[in-house]
């Protein structure tokens, strides 16, 4: 019965990493397309689209993904102190600390600054990039989580 819910479990964390990564993945592939076309408020249009799918999609994805992953700890073979968990956790921590604190404060006080100065504006294409560059090394990290939970390095 145990092993039957660990597979549940591991099915959900698993589910939830796709939708966290994956969905970044495929939101800097899109940024990626509109920066180069230099579309100012096309680009601005998709950090407001990027705040709802941040707080309505990868928020809770993401709490999901480390509530199932804590409670496979607790039911599986692993323990907390196995270097690849505990990675995993850090990279986590970074990556939910970045978002929550940094994006989506950045997110806001861009579109507060685009009110006020409009969407072309060299200060709001500035808070844009920024805003890009961080989420693009927060994706490195999920992308990290996802190797270390993977190859289980110093297993």
């Amino acid at each position: 019965m145990l092993a039957v819910l660990y597979d549940w479990l591991k099915f959900g964390h698993v589910l939830m990493a796709i939708v966290w990564v994956g969905g970044a993945l495929s939101l800097q592939l899109l940024a990626s397309r509109i920066q180069a076309k230099g579309d100012r408020k096309q680009l601005y249009e998709l950090t407001e689209h990027i705040e709802f799918i941040g707080t309505r999609v990868f928020t809770p994805a993401s709490l999901l993904l480390l509530i199932l992953g804590i409670w496979m700890v607790f039911i599986g073979p692993w323990n907390f102190g196995m270097v690849w968990i505990d990675l995993g956790i850090a990279m986590f921590v970074y990556s939910f600390v970045s978002g929550a604190f940094y994006l989506g404060p950045q997110i806001r006080r861009t579109r507060l600054l685009a009110e006020r100065e409009g969407v072309d504006s060299d200060q709001v294409s500035i808070l844009i990039g920024r805003i890009f560059l961080v989420s693009r090394i927060e994706l490195v990290f999920r992308v990290l989580i996802v190797l270390d939970m993977v190859l289980k390095p110093f297993l």
